[in-house]
């Protein structure tokens, strides 16, 4: 028998076991047949990844329930993921892990408000005995000789709620043989998902992840060749650093316990990698940051812990260490009040500091405190002098805090900027998916807290409203707001109506104020427009 025929008579007994009737699209009605088994071995990359997305979709829709699709699908999804001729097993893997994780969480889901009471998630009574039959048949894979198979096989074992006293004793043996990094963390997260589940197995499992969190970046390697032994006890203890896994695993176990000790373990283990890895390439940098951003999000509401991880990479001599301090500190001081007077004086340390993007997010900062950050501004206004294109961002972002500090040493160079660009040129809009450092940096929110410096604002704004020709320019905000704030704008404005040369910027600087007639002389100068009658 030919390798295709083979093939196809073997997707011929998996698709006699499936029910067809149930593999349906939920959102479009399409029903699936056999085709999507040929999709799924096929040779084609492009084709197996687009028909495993649609399965995917079937048999779990948004994520938030399992459908009838699931249990239908499952034996033909197992079958595919042990096959190492399918192109996508690592996807079908993903998508087996996704399903059961939803099976388990749905019965506790939260439900938005609007809903409640209309919908709530739901799974297919058939899926859990499909999923518990099927679990054991990807065991083999947590020995693939590719990593990333052994990853997904981890990944999706770790949703077997029903085998976890008997999978947190192998993925345990698992870790002591894994050579490659990134497959033993994926392995301590599994132990921590397992842990959730298991019965007789819990606290031996809870035991194991606080020795994991205990040891890593245990000094320098011994030297083999002098002491054998020394480098075997080292290799066994370090053999793999996973403390921040170990942290994460153990609040995943037992989410409403916080320990002290987590706070301590994930600052000490994000100093030690900063310290391996002091001049990483640029490609992985943003990476590093993602790493310490998220083991601090980890941490919860254990305030002072994380108040504590911030002052120590705030403090680190790596610029892309201090970087995560700096964003750390950024969601802190966002959230909680208190984080504010407690890590202001650090973030302001960075305003100089020698890495520029890192001067920029200190800047950001400060002035996202406003006010509370005037005690600094005397640090930030050095700034204002930087000359270069390397500085002009630098620059510009000193001139934006002082004016959310309300220093009014930032006028000249607000009133520079309005003349020569209109706007700040170091941030623009853009999607909301992007890094602070090119965050919109308002002119206008800029100028309205100095209403009482119209005497030398007023003229360059109009000067510049009046360029862009633009008869509802939105700087006519700021005039609204200098009006409603008690300075004399009316007054001047119909001082200007009186030179032909300012006389179509004041009038529809009037007319955007809602500030009441203009005479008629006035009038009779202006082109008849219909919004312009409306002065009358």
């Amino acid at each position: 028998m030919s390798a295709r025929d083979a093939t196809a008579r073997r997707l011929a007994r998996l698709a006699a076991q499936v029910d067809w009737s149930k593999v349906v699209d939920p959102y479009v009605g399409g029903q699936y047949g056999p085709e999507v088994l040929e999709g799924l071995w096929s040779a084609s990359r492009i084709t197996a990844a687009r028909t495993c997305t649609n399965l995917h979709y079937t048999a779990n829709g948004d994520g938030s329930s399992v459908r009838a699709a699931a249990a239908e699908m499952l034996p033909f999804l197992v079958e595919a993921a042990l096959d190492p001729d399918v192109t996508v097993r690592f996807e079908i893997l993903q998508t087996i892990a996704h399903i059961a994780g939803t099976g388990n969480t749905a019965a506790t889901a939260k439900v938005a408000p609007i809903l409640e009471g209309t919908w709530r998630p739901t799974v297919d009574p058939a899926w859990p005995r499909a999923w518990e039959r099927a679990a054991d048949a990807l065991l083999p894979l947590l020995d693939d000789e590719d990593d990333i198979i052994r990853v997904g096989a981890v990944g999706a074992l770790a949703q077997s709620a029903t085998h976890a006293d008997t999978l947190i004793t192998r993925m345990r043996t698992c870790f002591d043989s894994e050579p490659e990094p990134w497959v033993a963390e994926r392995l301590v997260l599994a132990v921590g998902e397992l842990a959730r589940h298991a019965v007789r197995g819990r606290e031996e499992a809870l035991e194991w992840l606080r020795f994991r969190m205990s040891v890593g970046g245990k000094g320098e390697e011994p030297d083999f060749d002098e002491d054998i032994d020394a480098w075997i006890a080292w290799d066994e203890e370090v053999r793999h650093d996973v403390r921040l896994q170990a942290v994460q695993a153990l609040r995943r176990a037992m989410p409403d316990h916080a320990d002290p000790l987590y706070a301590r373990v994930t600052t000490d283990a994000l100093l030690a990698s900063s310290t391996a890895s002091a001049n990483p390439p640029v490609e992985f940098l943003s990476a590093r940051v993602d790493v310490i951003t998220d083991a601090d999000q980890r941490l919860g509401a254990d305030l002072p812990g994380r108040l504590a991880l911030a002052h120590a990479l705030l403090a680190h001599d790596s610029a892309t260490t201090r970087e995560g301090g700096l964003r750390i500190a950024a969601r802190l001081m966002s959230r909680w009040s208190s984080a504010v007077p407690d890590l202001l004086s650090a973030v302001a340390e960075l305003v100089d500091d020698p890495h520029p993007d890192n001067r920029l997010f200190a800047l950001r900062i400060l002035a996202m405190c406003g006010d509370v950050a005037r005690p600094w501004a005397d640090r930030v206004a050095t700034h204002l002098t930087a000359t270069g294109a390397a500085q002009e961002a630098v620059r510009e972002h000193a001139i934006w805090a002082l004016s959310q500090m309300g220093d009014d040493r930032c006028v000249p160079p607000l009133i520079e900027l309005l003349t020569v660009h209109g706007h700040f040129t170091s941030g623009h809009a853009g999607s909301i998916d992007r890094s602070w450092n090119v965050s919109d940096l308002s002119l206008i929110d800029a100028l309205i807290p100095f209403a009482a410096h119209i005497d030398v604002l007023l003229d360059p704004l109009l000067a510049h409203i009046k360029e862009t020709a633009h008869r509802r320019h939105p700087y006519y905000s700021i005039l609204r707001r200098w009006h409603l704030d008690g300075e004399p704008v009316v007054p001047r404005l119909i001082e200007l109506l009186h030179d032909d040369a300012t006389l179509m910027v004041a009038a529809h600087a009037l007319l955007q104020m809602d500030c009441g007639p203009v005479a008629t002389a006035h009038r009779e100068r202006l082109p008849r427009t219909t919004d312009l009658d409306k002065l009358a």
